[in-house]
């Protein structure tokens, strides 16, 4: 019966945030941070934190001035309506690359490490079609959705890292502050477009049944999220070394297999973060669909956004497939990092913000 309903409360969307962040560096930002800034890592990941914040509050600001608008309306009422398509054009482009690669290195890793006589294809296909069902069962089932991952995927890690600490030898990030200050800053700028999912609340304004908490909900879910970024580069700089951390693909996952569970239950507790990383994964995937359709239907000024879902599905699958490795994956997703996923983080929010309050345009909700 919530299929049909649209509204989220505050709270779904702090634990949608958490998880459509967190998704993006899970098994990676460790190995990320250490080929930065070696044994400092962990400060660039800090810093990381810190724009991440910054550009939440920029982009919260603009949504709470128009929050019965998507960025679709609210751009165009800001820059007139032919820049403001061309901006969601531009979006949807962005959300739609940006989905099909990290689609397409969820079916890497799934295929190395789980299924590997299972052709990719069918490992895309599977994921990008439970994702569209989910997103034509409307957001508010995502959000209820959110709520139940969030237990499943994020206890059972903190849990892990807790077990993880007699093992963790703090010499092995000492000394700090070795590296050159503007390759800390530069490091800290590159590691917070990893929080690139913070642009979608650009797109909840309507879904919201309460915009007035809308700035702390990302504060929150934002430190959240980073404070497990920060913590995740220390456990395994403390455990591998510097040297140990960059040659792991994946640093995180190697980590789960020194846990030692009472009872040994598990064979192989590495899955277990496959496990959460993929649940993680899939709403983020999720995510990006529903809002591709969203900025579509905002467009067109259709009245049915489900019908649009499905059409999706081959471009993504299409564009998924374009990179011919793992290794060329990696390079599209680092040119899409350095040349377009900061547009939507800050310099465009931070340009519509100011347009408006010049302008007068929108209702700020007061505190």
């Amino acid at each position: 019966m919530f299929t049909k309903n649209d509204k989220i409360s505050i709270r779904q969307v702090e634990v949608l945030l958490i998880l459509d962040l967190y998704s993006k560096a899970i098994l990676f930002l460790p190995r990320n941070a250490a080929e930065i800034a070696n044994q400092d890592g962990w400060i660039c990941l800090i810093g990381a934190t810190i724009l991440a914040l910054f550009y939440g509050y920029i982009i919260t600001r603009l949504v709470k001035r128009f929050p019965n608008d998507t960025f679709v309306e609210f751009s165009s009422k800001i820059l007139s309506k032919p820049v403001g398509i061309f901006l969601s054009i531009l979006l949807i482009i962005k959300l739609t690359v940006t989905v099909s690669f990290e689609l397409r290195t969820f079916g890497e890793v799934v295929k190395q490490v789980l299924l590997p006589k299972t052709p990719i294809e069918i490992i895309i296909s599977s994921m990008l079609l439970m994702a569209c069902y989910l997103v034509r069962k409307g957001f508010e089932a995502r959000a209820r959705l959110g709520e139940i991952l969030f237990f499943i995927v994020l206890i059972p890690i903190i849990a892990v890292y807790i077990l993880l600490l007699p093992n963790v030898d703090f010499e092995n990030i000492q000394p700090i502050l070795t590296t050159p200050l503007p390759k800390i800053l530069k490091g800290s700028y590159n590691l917070s477009l990893d929080y690139v999912s913070i642009e979608l609340i650009l797109l909840v304004g309507p879904l919201l049944n309460n915009h007035k908490k809308l700035g702390r909900a990302s504060f929150n879910a934002i430190l959240f999220v980073g404070i497990l970024n920060v913590i995740s580069a220390v456990i395994a700089l403390g455990v591998f070394g510097v040297i140990g951390t960059k040659t792991q693909v994946w640093p995180v996952m190697v980590l789960m297999g020194l846990v030692e569970i009472p009872g040994a239950f598990i064979e192989r507790q590495e899955i277990l973060i496959m496990t959460f990383w993929i649940l993680s994964v899939f709403s983020f995937i999720s995510a990006s669909i529903y809002f591709i359709s969203l900025i579509i239907t905002r467009i067109t000024k259709s009245a049915d956004q489900n019908f649009l879902v499905l059409p999706l599905v081959p471009f993504i699958y299409i564009i998924s497939l374009l990179p011919n490795n793992i290794v060329q994956t990696s390079d599209w997703i680092l040119f899409m990092r350095d040349y377009f996923r900061f547009l939507f983080l800050f310099p465009i929010p931070l340009i519509l913000l100011l347009v408006a309050r010049l302008r007068k345009l929108g209702e700020p909700i007061e505190k």
